[in-house]
């Protein structure tokens, strides 16, 4: 009889070990089924942050390309204002010819370009030189 009791009392040990196991293995198992949940959430919103990122680079690709156009637009308009500064070296040159006044075109260009340097040290102040002032 001692042996049917502690073979008993062991089959009633471990259905008690196996019990225990069981839970821990369902709750095991709603761990894993809340992170998958959770890998779910976190990768809509990698998904999401993603699109937003795409959405970034075209603005940036676009300013770059603004930019581009922008520094084009700012060396035609550098061509353009050295033609008409040498227009104006020529027209101011040839109305002092008319005038009277025998003087080169070197000389014409030489008192434009005085002008031009005493121009840029009277705009030499602070308020210029500040960008946040701009």
């Amino acid at each position: 009889m001692k042996n049917v009791e502690t073979l008993l009392q062991d089959l009633l040990s471990e259905h008690d070990f196996l019990k225990t196991m069981q839970r821990k293995i369902v709750d095991n198992y709603d761990i894993l089924a809340q992170n998958q949940l959770q890998n779910a959430d976190n990768h809509a919103v990698v998904v999401q942050n993603q699109s937003i990122i795409i959405r970034n680079q075209e603005v940036i690709v676009n300013n770059q390309i603004n930019i581009i156009k922008n520094q084009r637009q700012i060396v035609q308009n550098q061509v353009n204002l050295d033609v008409m500064l040498k227009t104006q070296a020529q027209l101011l040159n040839l109305v002092k010819k008319l005038s009277g006044e025998a003087e080169t075109l070197d000389d014409t260009e030489a008192i434009i370009d005085q002008l031009r340097a005493t121009s840029k040290e009277n705009l030499r102040f602070e308020a210029f030189n500040n960008a946040g002032n701009l």
